[in-house]
């Protein structure tokens, strides 16, 4: 099941991090020390929706990538 959720992205050590609110914690049975996944969408800030596209290894400066057999993914 997902959840969506916002949350403030706050200082916690060295590092930043979110909360999850304890209802989904208890809701999905999260446990201290489980592995979750998170998915971060785009951002309507530029600079950070430019870090996404990093780290997805998007290059505006190549030309667009093109398959070279267009039925497949």
């Amino acid at each position: 099941m997902t959840k969506l959720f916002e949350a403030k992205v706050r200082k916690i050590g060295n590092s930043l991090g979110i909360i999850i609110p304890s209802e989904i914690i208890e809701e999905m049975g999260f446990h201290k020390g489980d592995i979750i996944n998170v998915a971060i969408p785009p951002s309507e800030n530029r600079k950070q929706n430019e870090l996404l596209r990093s780290l997805a290894g998007v290059d505006r400066k190549k030309p667009p990538f093109r398959r070279d057999k267009e039925d497949r993914y």
